[in-house]
């Protein structure tokens, strides 16, 4: 368990960076609103790392040198070719968000602080927080909602289709054509399948909203009330539809292609495997770079997750093939 005084240099450092990194995505802003917000949020990162500093000198420590991470000079590079806030949306998939991370600090040490220090870091928590609601409010009144909704899709399509493969692999050992054309027509269907449920799920949610605010309005006529002017849905059901629909085919690409071209479905399976692991450790590797988490841990954790799939769907296909006596071998 690292001590309180370790904690508070790694913060030091993450908002550090994450001021650098604001600072320098405003630059890159194509709107002047843009600019502002990520301006704002820079110059509230830096006044974390004063707090972080300021706690660490009291106790006679030492603040460590300042360094830029590879993840934000990529980030930063990135930010030349596409919207800051696909950057800051990509972000958001990592599993630590720095909110998460206080407010487990505060509960753990919260001992160790001064009553200011409490206070100032409840603060930091609450500003951490807003920042992450601006975010979220931008990125859907631009439409940019379903770029995370992209990269999740397409991760769906690729477990779920190394699943398929691998279980139909272990039945049709000889014939990867039909492993691939069955697939193909899996893959298909559950990219109609996600892309209905999305459309479905996004409407109704809608209509709920509606329905929601139409009884505020009614209440407010009637009691002589203002109502609160309702924030306009971002997403759209057709955009959510589509996205998450292509973004799953994508996935399905990686693991299905091998089998129209081996001559046999276990080497192609092997391609499969392959492609499909290669994918999940970049997508995986990509998270957890923008994200700042461990790569290593990412990776694995995706890697391990498909790999069980597919090993588990060979032994099913294996034992389906025994238990009814399939003997489809050419």
């Amino acid at each position: 368990m690292k001590d309180t005084l370790e904690i508070a240099k790694e913060f030091y450092i993450n908002e550090l960076n994450d001021y650098r990194l604001y600072r320098e995505l405003a630059k890159k802003a194509k709107t002047e609103s843009l600019r502002r917000t990520l301006e704002h949020i820079a110059n509230m990162e830096k006044g974390h790392s004063r707090f972080w500093r300021s706690f660490l000198e009291r106790r006679g420590e030492e603040p460590p040198r300042e360094r830029r991470r590879l993840f934000q000079s990529f980030l930063i590079l990135l930010g030349n070719f596409v919207n800051p806030l696909i950057l800051v949306s990509l972000l958001e998939l990592g599993e630590s968000n720095a909110y998460a991370q206080y407010y487990r600090f505060l509960k753990k040490k919260g001992g160790d602080l001064s009553g200011e220090e409490l206070e100032r870091l409840k603060g930091i928590i609450l500003d951490e927080l807003s920042h992450e609601s601006t975010f979220r409010e931008e990125i859907e009144r631009l439409g940019l909602s379903n770029v995370r909704d992209m990269v999740l899709g397409m991760n769906d399509g690729l477990v779920e289709l190394l699943g398929v493969v691998a279980g139909l692999s272990a039945v049709y050992r000889e014939d990867p054509v039909v492993v691939g054309v069955s697939g193909v027509v899996v893959g298909v269907a559950g990219a109609i399948s996600m892309g209905v449920g999305a459309f479905v799920s996004v409407r109704s949610q809608r209509q709920v909203n509606e329905s929601l605010l139409e009884k505020e309005r009614i209440i407010a006529e009637l009691t002589g009330k203002e109502v609160k002017e309702a924030r306009p849905d971002g997403e759209n059901e057709l955009r959510s539809a589509l996205f998450t629909g292509l973004s799953y085919l994508v996935g399905v690409v990686f693991p299905v292609t091998p089998f129209f071209l081996a001559t046999n479905s276990i080497v192609a399976l092997g391609f499969s495997l392959f492609l499909a692991l290669f994918v999940l450790a970049f997508v995986g590797g990509f998270v957890a770079l923008v994200s700042g988490i461990s790569i290593r841990k990412k990776v694995l954790e995706m890697v391990l997750s498909a790999s069980f799939a597919a090993g588990a769907s060979y032994a099913v296909g294996k034992l389906v093939k025994l238990i009814f006596g399939l003997n489809l071998e050419v």
